[in-house]
């Protein structure tokens, strides 16, 4: 195993929502026979004007802390520790206790067409899922960069995942100069898959009427995220469906998962605010969330009307679409979803990507680097990787 060595926000948010209160006035490590530190933080708790800031790492080598025990009123998380295994029959919160340890990877993805293993899926010796496609196969591909200054090498192993709303192929054709933006020489492909308003199950555009996070009774109804329906409903239809899916198993000892994307798309400059706005989601089905994960500060789904889109390339000089057909148009940097999951639950994971109200001007995402962590749980959250 990976053992996680949590930050101290998340280590507080954790302990307090799951496992009792917490002070600061006492802070104790001690090394099990496992190999998972122990961590006890005892005392009546901060007083007014205190720095609570603990310091709770161990050595690289795994060293024995403080050691100690805890006391009425103490509560106590265990964190993996360099080297170390999972402590049999440890649950993430159980009692006063609180593991979280993550499953170790080997990227498995050189030379791979797959783009399951791109993403960090499907390794020797690691959690098998179920994956499956949706789309034409010429929508979907494995890169290994993009561009010419090394913005969009692989954030994990040796390459990454791409869907597109056109042919992947074509993102290596560089736009021709002075190229018509409302009609691209390339990355301008109908692919003849029209879904109408009817996206696969399990997404549901739908808002629910309320907060997941608040009313589970919501989980299930539809999108607990609000951010597909508006912008979806605005296009009317959605072209060009592509997916990648896959249903897994979560491990015992994690409380999330992470990964990373970006978003591209031809449609601007000349669509750009418009309803003809192509759109990526993030769908995750859950026990404690059904809906979108992956959308901007303000609310918005991964589009061409969402924040994020950092390269804008109206002067046909950025780098990183020298080579492409991104070249005179725009795209995202790295992005990172995280979103919180119950230990030992099966899950459902959708990646999708489609043209909205027509079949051209097309849309790409990559997507990599599915990593299992230890974030406690609430709404999911997307930010710069």
């Amino acid at each position: 195993m990976r053992s996680a060595l949590l930050s101290s926000a998340a280590i507080l948010c954790i302990a307090v929502s799951a496992c009792g209160g917490a002070s600061d006035d006492e802070t104790e490590m001690s090394l099990g026979e496992s190999g998972i530190a122990s961590i006890t933080i005892s005392g009546s708790g901060p007083s007014s004007g205190t720095d609570t800031d603990t310091d709770t790492d161990t050595d690289s080598s795994g060293s024995e802390g403080s050691g100690g025990g805890s006391g009425d009123g103490d509560f106590k998380y265990d964190v993996g520790v360099p080297n170390g295994d999972t402590m049999p029959d440890d649950e993430p919160c159980e009692g006063d206790e609180c593991v979280c340890s993550i499953p170790d990877h080997v990227p498995c993805d050189a030379g791979t067409s797959d783009p399951f293993a791109a993403m960090g899926l499907n390794c020797p010796g690691e959690l098998a899922v179920q994956a499956s496609t949706m789309g034409a196969a010429q929508a979907i591909g494995v890169r290994t960069g993009f561009g010419t200054n090394g913005t969009f090498a692989p954030r994990e192993g040796n390459s990454y995942a791409v869907i597109g709303s056109g042919l992947v192929a074509e993102l290596d054709l560089q736009t021709p100069g002075g190229d018509s933006n409302s009609g691209p020489t390339y990355c301008n492909d109908s692919l003849g898959i029209a879904l109408g308003k009817n996206l696969p199950a399990p997404i549901k555009p739908n808002a629910v009427a309320g907060d997941c996070t608040q009313n589970p009774g919501l989980v299930g109804t539809g999108d607990c995220s609000g951010t597909i329906q508006g912008q979806f409903d605005q296009g009317g239809s959605a072209n060009d469906y592509t997916e990648l899916r896959f249903l897994l198993d979560v491990p015992d000892d994690v409380t999330s998962f992470s990964y990373d994307f970006a978003f591209f798309s031809t449609e601007w400059p000349q669509y750009y605010g418009s309803q003809y706005n192509d759109m990526y989601i993030g769908w995750l089905e859950s026990e404690m969330w059904t809906g979108n994960i992956s959308f901007d500060m303000q609310g918005n789904p991964i589009s061409l009307n969402a924040g994020f889109l950092d390269f804008q390339d109206g002067g046909a000089v950025l780098p990183e679409f020298t080579n492409t057909c991104m070249r005179q148009h725009a795209g995202t940097n790295w992005l990172t979803s995280t979103v919180g999951v119950t230990p030992g639950e099966q899950i459902t994971v959708v990646f999708s990507i489609f043209d909205v109200s027509d079949g051209i001007l097309d849309s790409y995402a990559f997507i990599d680097n599915f990593l299992w962590g230890c974030e406690p749980s609430g709404k999911p959250q997307t930010i710069p990787s």
